[in-house]
């Protein structure tokens, strides 16, 4: 049963991420406004989870929790089934037939959210509008001068 959670885990870590990176276009493509918004606060909270993630835990706290539910005593556990490796090299080498290094994931995960935070400042200043007017439109976004487009 643990390493079912934990194999639920790895699956749950690989949907965030896919989301995270599938989504990285709508911070600068704009045509959407509310769903960038949604996605922006999703980035935000993903990025955070990750950078705090690294110096408490040395790692995603998603593989943490997953290793942890694979190590979990059961009845039914394999020693030589249970993963000592990153998922991002997991599903990589699942995918790919190679791995990269922690230091090329660690690397690529941050310069990845600083592209997010980037992101996340440009939309929140190409979206924001004045009090009490409506959200503009896809097509309206960028037509009025910028004094009267920001609070």
């Amino acid at each position: 049963m643990w390493q079912a959670l934990g194999s639920a885990v790895d699956v749950t870590h690989a949907l965030l991420m896919a989301a995270w990176l599938l989504g990285m276009p709508l911070l600068f493509w704009h045509g959407r406004p509310a769903l960038t918004r949604a996605y922006a606060v999703y980035a935000t909270a993903f990025v955070v989870v990750s950078q705090l993630s690294r110096p408490i835990f040395g790692e995603c706290v998603f593989t943490t929790l997953a290793r942890w539910l694979w190590n979990h005593p059961s009845g039914s556990s394999r020693v030589d089934a249970i993963p000592h490796e990153w998922f991002t090299v997991r599903l990589s080498r699942a995918i790919f037939a190679m791995a990269p290094s922690h230091r090329a994931i660690a690397v690529s995960s941050e310069i990845l959210s600083a592209v997010a935070a980037l992101g996340v400042l440009w939309s929140m200043r190409r979206l924001r509008w004045a009090p009490g007017r409506r959200a503009p439109a896809s097509s309206e976004i960028g037509k009025e001068p910028l004094a009267q487009t920001l609070r």
